[in-house]
Protein backbone atom coordinates (compact mmCIF):
# COMPACT_ATOMS: atom_id res chain seq x y z
CA UNK A 1 0.00 0.00 0.00
CA UNK A 2 1.34 3.63 -0.88
CA UNK A 3 -0.21 7.04 0.50
CA UNK A 4 -0.38 10.17 -1.87
CA UNK A 5 -0.30 13.23 -0.17
CA UNK A 6 -2.93 15.75 -2.20
CA UNK A 7 -2.43 19.32 -1.57
CA UNK A 8 -5.98 20.19 -2.56
CA UNK A 9 -5.00 23.74 -3.59
CA UNK A 10 -3.16 24.15 -0.18
CA UNK A 11 -0.31 26.51 -0.98
CA UNK A 12 1.64 25.43 2.20
CA UNK A 13 1.49 22.02 1.60
CA UNK A 14 2.33 22.47 -1.91
CA UNK A 15 6.33 23.43 -0.39
CA UNK A 16 6.84 20.01 1.26
CA UNK A 17 8.30 17.86 -1.32
CA UNK A 18 6.43 15.01 -1.92
CA UNK A 19 9.76 12.16 -1.34
CA UNK A 20 9.23 13.18 2.24
CA UNK A 21 5.25 12.54 2.41
CA UNK A 22 4.19 9.80 0.18
CA UNK A 23 4.80 6.56 1.93
CA UNK A 24 5.18 3.20 0.50
CA UNK A 25 4.95 -0.22 1.57
CA UNK A 26 5.71 -3.84 -0.57
CA UNK A 27 5.18 -6.74 1.40
CA UNK A 28 4.89 -9.26 -1.77
CA UNK A 29 6.91 -10.99 -4.04
CA UNK A 30 5.13 -10.21 -6.98
CA UNK A 31 4.95 -6.44 -6.69
CA UNK A 32 8.45 -6.20 -5.58
CA UNK A 33 10.86 -4.23 -8.12
CA UNK A 34 14.00 -5.64 -8.84
CA UNK A 35 17.09 -4.49 -6.70
CA UNK A 36 18.27 -1.30 -7.34
CA UNK A 37 14.95 -0.66 -7.86
CA UNK A 38 14.46 2.86 -10.53
CA UNK A 39 11.17 3.62 -10.92
CA UNK A 40 12.10 7.14 -12.78
CA UNK A 41 13.63 6.43 -15.82
CA UNK A 42 12.64 7.97 -18.92
CA UNK A 43 11.66 11.33 -16.51
CA UNK A 44 8.17 8.89 -15.28
CA UNK A 45 6.79 9.81 -11.87
CA UNK A 46 6.13 7.85 -9.19
CA UNK A 47 3.69 8.22 -6.24
CA UNK A 48 3.60 11.77 -6.81
CA UNK A 49 7.68 11.85 -7.00
CA UNK A 50 10.12 12.39 -9.49
CA UNK A 51 13.59 11.80 -10.55
CA UNK A 52 14.07 15.84 -8.56
CA UNK A 53 12.42 14.73 -5.45
CA UNK A 54 12.95 10.68 -5.47
CA UNK A 55 11.67 8.48 -2.59
CA UNK A 56 14.36 6.13 -0.88
CA UNK A 57 13.78 2.88 -0.85
CA UNK A 58 14.48 0.29 1.24
CA UNK A 59 16.59 -2.42 0.00
CA UNK A 60 14.67 -5.48 1.43
CA UNK A 61 15.55 -8.88 -1.00
CA UNK A 62 13.10 -11.17 -2.38
CA UNK A 63 13.80 -13.39 0.11
CA UNK A 64 13.13 -11.57 3.03
CA UNK A 65 9.94 -9.73 1.36
CA UNK A 66 8.46 -13.68 1.43
CA UNK A 67 9.15 -14.81 5.02
CA UNK A 68 8.50 -11.22 6.77
CA UNK A 69 5.39 -12.97 7.94
CA UNK A 70 5.84 -15.39 10.56
CA UNK A 71 3.87 -18.31 10.13
CA UNK A 72 1.94 -18.04 13.43
CA UNK A 73 0.56 -15.04 12.16
CA UNK A 74 -0.52 -15.62 8.19
CA UNK A 75 -4.37 -15.30 7.53
CA UNK A 76 -3.91 -18.93 5.65
CA UNK A 77 -0.18 -21.07 6.05
CA UNK A 78 1.12 -23.56 4.23
CA UNK A 79 0.48 -27.04 5.95
CA UNK A 80 3.70 -27.58 8.04
CA UNK A 81 5.13 -31.26 8.04
CA UNK A 82 5.07 -32.89 11.11
CA UNK A 83 1.68 -32.12 12.76
CA UNK A 84 1.73 -28.60 12.23
CA UNK A 85 5.26 -27.68 13.09
CA UNK A 86 7.22 -26.10 10.89
CA UNK A 87 11.45 -26.96 11.02
CA UNK A 88 13.68 -24.12 11.44
CA UNK A 89 15.04 -22.91 9.36
CA UNK A 90 11.71 -22.97 7.59
CA UNK A 91 13.27 -21.56 4.34
CA UNK A 92 12.60 -24.41 2.46
CA UNK A 93 9.00 -24.78 2.81
CA UNK A 94 7.23 -22.99 -0.50
CA UNK A 95 5.37 -19.75 0.76
CA UNK A 96 2.70 -17.77 -1.02
CA UNK A 97 3.77 -15.05 -3.13
CA UNK A 98 1.24 -13.08 -1.25
CA UNK A 99 -0.61 -14.26 1.70
CA UNK A 100 -2.05 -11.46 4.26
CA UNK A 101 -0.72 -11.22 7.62
CA UNK A 102 -2.55 -10.98 10.83
CA UNK A 103 -0.75 -8.33 13.90
CA UNK A 104 0.13 -10.21 16.93
CA UNK A 105 -2.32 -7.97 19.08
CA UNK A 106 -4.87 -9.58 16.51
CA UNK A 107 -4.20 -12.77 16.37
CA UNK A 108 -3.37 -13.45 20.29
CA UNK A 109 -5.25 -10.16 21.70
CA UNK A 110 -2.74 -10.27 24.53
CA UNK A 111 -1.71 -7.42 25.94
CA UNK A 112 1.47 -6.99 25.74
CA UNK A 113 1.13 -7.37 22.17
CA UNK A 114 -2.03 -4.91 22.24
CA UNK A 115 -0.42 -2.50 24.43
CA UNK A 116 -3.17 -2.61 27.06
CA UNK A 117 -3.34 -2.93 30.56
CA UNK A 118 -0.22 -2.87 32.40
CA UNK A 119 1.70 -2.21 29.30
CA UNK A 120 -0.44 0.74 28.18
CA UNK A 121 1.86 3.26 27.41
CA UNK A 122 5.25 4.34 25.57
CA UNK A 123 7.11 3.34 28.12
CA UNK A 124 5.51 -0.31 29.43
CA UNK A 125 5.10 -1.39 25.58
CA UNK A 126 7.66 -1.93 23.46
CA UNK A 127 8.48 -3.51 19.90
CA UNK A 128 8.36 -7.25 19.38
CA UNK A 129 9.54 -10.30 17.49
CA UNK A 130 6.38 -9.81 14.75
CA UNK A 131 6.34 -5.61 14.40
CA UNK A 132 10.03 -6.00 14.20
CA UNK A 133 9.34 -8.59 11.13
CA UNK A 134 7.48 -6.14 9.57
CA UNK A 135 9.80 -2.99 9.98
CA UNK A 136 12.54 -4.78 8.31
CA UNK A 137 10.35 -4.99 5.12
CA UNK A 138 8.63 -1.44 5.90
CA UNK A 139 10.61 0.47 7.63
CA UNK A 140 7.74 3.40 7.60
CA UNK A 141 5.08 1.79 8.98
CA UNK A 142 4.09 2.18 12.06
CA UNK A 143 4.22 -1.78 13.19
CA UNK A 144 3.01 -1.51 16.68
CA UNK A 145 0.65 0.90 19.06
CA UNK A 146 3.45 2.70 20.56
CA UNK A 147 5.92 2.60 17.90
CA UNK A 148 8.36 5.81 17.61
CA UNK A 149 6.32 8.57 16.74
CA UNK A 150 8.26 9.81 13.70
CA UNK A 151 6.82 6.42 11.49
CA UNK A 152 3.28 8.62 12.00
CA UNK A 153 2.48 10.94 8.45
CA UNK A 154 -0.21 13.43 8.75
CA UNK A 155 -2.12 15.21 6.42
CA UNK A 156 -2.51 18.76 7.26
CA UNK A 157 -6.11 19.93 7.24
CA UNK A 158 -7.83 20.83 4.04
CA UNK A 159 -5.36 18.65 2.24
CA UNK A 160 -5.88 15.06 1.14
CA UNK A 161 -4.60 11.31 0.55
CA UNK A 162 -4.75 9.12 -1.95
CA UNK A 163 -4.35 5.32 -1.31
CA UNK A 164 -2.32 3.06 -4.01
CA UNK A 165 -3.36 -1.08 -3.26
CA UNK A 166 0.14 -2.98 -4.88
CA UNK A 167 1.91 -0.01 -6.04
CA UNK A 168 4.73 -2.26 -7.03
CA UNK A 169 8.16 -1.62 -6.50
CA UNK A 170 10.15 -1.10 -3.30
CA UNK A 171 9.18 0.06 0.15
CA UNK A 172 9.97 3.42 1.10
CA UNK A 173 12.42 4.21 4.04
CA UNK A 174 11.91 8.47 4.46
CA UNK A 175 12.09 8.63 7.87
CA UNK A 176 15.62 7.04 7.79
CA UNK A 177 16.50 9.03 5.24
CA UNK A 178 14.52 12.48 6.82
CA UNK A 179 16.15 12.06 10.02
Amino acid sequence: MAIVLLANSRSDVDDIPPNHTNPSCVGSIGDLGPANHDPYSNQQTFLGTNSSFPLPFNDASSSQVSQWCPWDLQVSPPQGPGDGVYPYPDSNLQRPAFNPCYSACAKYNEPAYCCTGKYDGPSKCSSNYYSKSAKAICPDAYSFAYDDQDSTFSVPEGAGFHVVLCPGGASTNILASSK
